[in-house]
């Protein structure tokens, strides 16, 4: 049982270049989770058998800047004989890889990412030697050792621990400003094994937990008066050697940060998407800002993949690509149309959201009103809407605009056949928001007209939130409702209904 040396053979300048390793700060400290969960998984039995069914498997990461020091403790089963040797080298795979500690690198690659001098004590299950091991990086490259000494303590054999300690940090090591994140993200990649209640994971003796976002519960978007459902669909696909399982859910509130997006599992802990980086195809997604992309999320636990070496990403991304191409017929079946679901659901107001809503919008005019003269802006607007020549210009102008792209709709009004024209025009130099121009009727319609928006307006560009195309919609059916205003009026008898667009598009313009 005694072990005296561990051999760390390799080319020893290569232990240099782990420290330039594209890595992230969670990703290498969750190799020492994985190791720990891995012994706890392998000796689940054992140990819960030692301690008479009270033992509650816990790993603590204390990272104290001030004194240079990082500690990893966990109380799993140890590192035993048959595995100390192998735990030393460099890319000495385990015999059953099929864990989370498949690679035979993660605790050496991530000491050294994270530090220059680092340590090993460990008690295994049921053996009765304690061993311990240290590694110093400079050492190593500048004597080329190719074997460290061990040292070795008698322990009882119910006495099992694994503590690392890392010193002398690098440029890596986490600073004080990362400790929100680097819990965040932990918390969400291990959240299967925090949610079982088998893994208790504390960062600086504070217990991460997970908090699990609320699923929509909410009638089909075209009866809204219907039975609500909850939208989560449970997913379990193949294709090829690839399987997926899990579920894709609607949130109940939609989010665009940590929140929304799919989080990629593989062996129980999150490959992609943790915390705020979650994983967002557009076949499941959608467009960026959409309802869609602010509302799905979900878990899949994914099979057949191959992971990179810090296990932060899929390596077959094309594949992974279709697969989530695939899954998108799957949560958008006729008898469960998630996906639309997700496009088009509109959450009731309810009585308290318009009273806040009322309440912040006059606290804004108050506000502004301090700081803009409202009489003025109105003084100019009356004085540009007698402007004969401006309305000339416009009118000109707009007529010469070249549209961007346009739709048609076919109404009636007051028994009238209208063939009403959209178009999307560009135009800095035209002082109006929309135009209005009635054309020549046809044998098919009484009445034929184009109405055209431009996207280059000063009120677009005043406000930040026109970016997507969905920013644009409520503008756009105001616009739409004004035009069909304009037409019912002069089919009502109005002469002058076209005033309304006039001193409509002058007001907005300065207000």
């Amino acid at each position: 049982m005694s072990v005296e040396t561990v051999s760390i053979k390799i080319q020893t300048g290569v232990y240099g270049q782990f420290r330039n390793l594209n890595n992230k700060v969670w990703f290498a400290l969750g190799e020492y989770v994985d190791n720990a969960v891995q012994s706890f998984e392998n000796n689940k039995e054992s140990l819960k058998k030692t301690h008479n069914g009270k033992y509650q498997f816990e790993v603590r990461i204390n990272i104290d800047r001030e004194n240079d020091q990082i500690k990893i403790y966990d109380n799993a089963a140890g590192i035993d004989s048959k595995n100390f040797q192998r735990a030393f080298e460099p890319a000495n795979i385990p015999i059953d890889n099929r864990g989370l500690h498949e690679f035979g690198m993660g605790m050496k690659t991530a000491s050294i990412w994270l530090a220059n001098f680092w340590s090993v004590r460990t008690a295994a299950l049921n053996e009765t030697e304690e061993r311990y091991v240290e590694f110093d990086l400079d050492k190593v490259l500048k004597e080329k050792r190719e074997v460290l000494k061990v040292e070795n303590t008698r322990k009882e054999k119910t006495k099992h621990f694994t503590e690392i300690t890392l010193s002398k940090l690098s440029q890596n090591a986490p600073s004080i400003m990362q400790m929100d994140k680097i819990r965040r993200h932990l918390s969400s990649i291990y959240r299967k094994f925090i949610r079982n209640g088998d893994l208790q994971l504390y960062i600086n003796d504070i217990l991460l937990t997970y908090e699990e976002p609320e699923i929509l519960n909410a009638p089909f978007y075209t009866d809204p008066k219907g039975k609500p459902v909850l939208w989560k669909k449970e997913i379990n696909f193949s294709s090829g050697k690839y399987t997926v399982t899990g579920f894709i859910g609607i949130l109940n509130t939609m989010s665009t940060s940590e929140v929304n997006g799919l989080s990629l599992f593989r062996r129980g802990r999150v490959i992609e998407g943790s915390h705020d980086e979650k994983y967002r195809p557009k076949a499941i997604c959608g467009q960026i800002g959409s309802p869609r992309y602010k509302r799905i999320f979900g878990e899949l636990e994914l099979e057949g993949f191959a992971v990179s070496f810090n296990k932060g990403s899929f390596q077959e991304q094309e594949d992974l690509t279709a697969l989530m191409e695939a899954l998108q017929a799957e949560i958008s079946a006729k008898d469960f149309d998630l996906y639309s679901q997700a496009e088009k659901y509109i959450k009731p107001k309810t009585q308290d959201d318009n009273v806040k809503v009322a309440k912040s919008i006059v606290s804004n005019m108050k506000k502004a009103t301090k700081v803009e003269n409202l009489k003025a802006k109105v003084e100019t607007s009356l004085k540009e809407i007698d402007n004969k020549s401006l309305a000339t210009k416009n009118e000109q102008l707009s007529k010469k605009a070249k549209a961007i792209d346009s739709h048609e709709d076919f109404i009636e009004i007051k028994d009238e056949q209208i063939k009403l024209k959209f178009e999307f025009i560009s135009e800095p130099s035209i002082t109006d928001l929309y135009t209005l121009e009635m054309g020549e009727n046809d044998e098919l319609f009484d009445k034929t007209a184009t109405f055209k928006l431009n996207l280059a307006h000063q009120f677009f560009t005043r406000f930040e939130k026109f970016k997507s195309d969905e920013d644009y919609q409520p503008i756009i059916s105001i616009i739409r409702a004004l035009v069909l205003a304009e037409l019912a009026a002069s089919s009502q008898g109005a002469k002058h209904a076209g005033y309304v667009r006039n001193n409509f598009n002058n007001f907005i313009r300065n207000l």
